[in-house]
């Protein structure tokens, strides 16, 4: 068997088991086996097996990201596996605009609810700026101390593990010293968490599960964090694409003027403002 046939293999096994991106988790699952070949490279027996059992894990619907252990984001690789959210391309629009503030003003910032830390190392390799990465889910929390070490982000990244809402969390972090505030809360409302991809289910439900409006982490984040903000620093965060105008809005109760950002496809994606 060369590689051609193998593709077709696994595509037809994706295929008849409902998955839409057949062709491109297909050639993924090649790759992460047998590198950039040619297509009529012969497989051997062990590449054979290896890649039949990840196109077996697919098929139950886990994610390519799970079965692979790590995932590119922003041209940097993290490590990723059950228990933490998987970096998704459009967070690296909220990367884009605090790459693009940072850099204007310096500064440390902070990078709350991080997970896999691919927001707060990729901002802070990107920038030269120190950042606080805050995550509760020890599962998460493992990934980021991972991350942070492949990505040689140790000394720009200081990792604490807590609730974002814990006083000795928001304590800790002096008034007026931020010059970012980055978040990608759970914002999944109650309605979509039933209707979830069987892929999204893998995903660890408190990174997603943000309470039945799905807004319950942007009534408190503001307010919580505001004296954190230095004046002219940027708060900003991921939002789902309905949300744009009811997280304005709770931004505004902190006499922010927020800016709804739109995302490549057209949709809502970040909520941010100048203080």
């Amino acid at each position: 068997m060369v590689i051609s046939e193998l593709k077709k293999q696994i595509e037809q096994m994706l295929l008849d088991s409902g998955n839409e991106d057949f062709q491109f988790d297909a050639r993924e699952i090649v790759r992460e086996v047998m590198g950039r070949c040619s297509e009529d490279k012969a497989v051997t027996d062990t590449e054979y097996e290896k890649c039949m059992q990840m196109a077996g894990r697919r098929v139950k619907g886990e994610p390519l990201q799970y079965i692979f252990g790590r995932w590119e984001f922003y041209g940097y690789d993290f490590f990723v596996g059950e228990g933490v959210l998987i970096p998704r391309p459009e967070t690296e629009l909220l990367c884009e605009k605090a790459i693009e503030h940072l850099k204007k003003s310096g500064g440390g910032f902070a990078d709350l609810c991080a997970g896999s830390g691919c927001i707060g190392i990729t901002v802070a390799r990107q920038t030269g700026e120190k950042c606080i990465s805050v995550e509760l889910s020890e599962a998460a929390f493992y990934y980021l101390q991972k991350n942070i070490l492949c990505n040689n982000a140790e000394k720009l990244i200081t990792a604490v593990k807590g609730d974002i809402f814990d006083e000795e969390v928001i304590s800790a972090i002096p008034d007026d010293s931020l010059s970012a505030i980055l978040s990608n809360p759970p914002y999944v409302n109650k309605r979509d968490m039933e209707n979830l991809q069987a892929e999204v289910r893998y995903e660890p439900e408190a990174a997603l599960y943000g309470g039945v409006d799905g807004l319950d982490y942007y009534r408190r984040i503001f307010k919580a964090y505001d004296k954190k903000l230095k004046k002219g620093g940027l708060f900003a965060v991921e939002i789902g694409e309905e949300q744009g105008n009811a997280v304005s809005l709770l931004m505004e109760e902190t006499s922010y003027k927020p800016l709804i950002i739109k995302d490549y496809s057209g949709l809502d994606r970040i909520v941010m403002a100048i203080k």
